[in-house]
């Protein structure tokens, strides 16, 4: 039987095997979907809606106990086994680290970088 996040309760993904953006069209969601774009990462969106409180909602907080957009799941995290990340900085990170591009590989200009 394949993994499951409680957060799929409230989104469940038509592309399981796929990274799973929860998010919106803000600032801070919009770079990790640009992110994703030009990584070229097959990844599902979903619609994280403040009008309805689903960043309040229990499947949600499951992902992210902050109750902040952007979150991602990823099935395909390190070794293998599913990664769940928020906070659009450490995403931006692990993307880049996860595909080796975006950020320098030499310490000195990834430090810089950042």
């Amino acid at each position: 039987m394949a993994w499951t996040h409680p957060i799929a309760a409230k989104w469940p993904a038509r592309h399981p095997d796929r990274l799973q953006l929860y998010s919106l069209p803000t600032p801070n969601g919009v770079k990790v979907s640009i992110a994703l774009e030009e990584l070229q990462l097959p990844y599902e969106a979903h619609k994280v809606s403040f009008e309805s409180n689903d960043q309040l909602s229990p499947a949600f907080l499951s992902l992210n106990p902050n109750n902040k957009i952007p979150a991602i799941l990823d099935p395909n995290g390190p070794g293998g086994k599913p990664l769940a990340l928020f906070e659009s900085g450490a995403i931006l990170v692990y993307l880049a680290g996860k595909t080796g591009r975006l950020l320098p590989r030499d310490v000195a200009a990834r430090y810089e970088t950042l």
